[in-house]
């Protein structure tokens, strides 16, 4: 399946037809706040299939039935058979939501299929004309025909890869049983070294469990400026959801923010710093 690995890097703005988003929407009510809520998200979303000519299928009983956001049915000028299920999550690798959405693509309740994650802050920054773009792609590359269900990731700089969702699938419940946690179970420890120049570093929790996290994994803003400071031998603590092994060393920590309780007079010994950064 080579062709789940390959990483496309579509123009966040698709020519005349871009989708523009309303500039003069109040903070925090729609979908140009980073608070969006999953119902705003998916309303601009089939809003803009449907600026771009899909019909869609509004039946609330069928889509509630599936757990399907939308399902577009006919795309204006396109003389071709469509019906694709979307479903649209704001967070990554949650694995009762992708469980449903395999289950639904299996059971042919729709033609094709497609899983989205996003971020909720890149919905105003370009992620739904990139979403709308990989659907079409999905819909009509070849590579892809033979595909009935798919996954498609977009990153925070509006790049995106798609994925397999049963081979995800699969490796969450595997990581669901590694260490006695669950995928996005919620976890508290303490920064123990962060490397600036490759943009990582490693959490220690409870029983000297250690856990990788890229700064792509960092949620909370502060935290993010903060990191890029950071001194050897500084503890800062840190919450965060488990994300899984995906076959390395240490497990993956996902949707890290700092605690609350932060106190900057923390330390901790700099030679094990020093031994870090040969974890990973």
């Amino acid at each position: 399946m080579s062709a789940f690995h390959e990483q496309s890097k579509p123009n966040g703005s698709a020519g005349n037809g871009a989708l523009k988003m309303s500039q003069d929407r109040t903070p925090g009510t729609g979908v140009d706040s980073p608070d969006a809520s999953h119902a705003d998200i998916t309303a601009a979303f089939s809003t803009s299939l449907e600026e771009h000519g899909c019909r869609l299928d509004r039946d609330p009983d069928y889509l509630s039935q599936y757990n399907l956001d939308a399902v577009v049915t006919r795309i204006s000028r396109i003389h071709a058979h469509v019906n694709l299920g979307i479903r649209i999550h704001t967070g990554t690798d949650d694995l009762d939501t992708q469980t449903v959405f395999l289950d639904t693509s299996r059971r042919g309740v729709v033609h094709k299929a497609i899983y989205i994650e996003l971020h909720p802050n890149t919905v105003f920054t370009g992620a739904i004309p990139v979403a709308i773009s990989a659907c079409m792609a999905f819909l009509f590359d070849r590579r892809y025909s033979h595909f009935k269900s798919i996954g498609l990731r977009i990153f925070e700089d509006c790049t995106f890869h798609y994925f397999d969702v049963e081979e995800n699938v699969r490796r969450l419940r595997r990581d669901t049983q590694h260490m006695g946690h669950r995928i996005g179970q919620e976890l508290a420890g303490h920064i123990i070294a962060y490397f600036t120049d490759k943009g990582f570093g490693f959490i220690e929790a409870e029983k000297d469990q250690k856990f990788f996290f890229h700064i792509a994994n960092v949620v909370d803003d502060e935290l993010r400026a903060q990191l890029p400071t950071y001194q050897p031998g500084e503890l800062i603590p840190a919450l965060f959801k488990y994300g899984g092994s995906d076959g390395k060393k240490y497990p993956k920590a996902i949707d890290v923010l700092l605690d609350a309780e932060y106190d900057d007079d923390d330390d901790y010994d700099d030679d094990e710093e020093d031994d870090a950064e040969e974890l990973y």
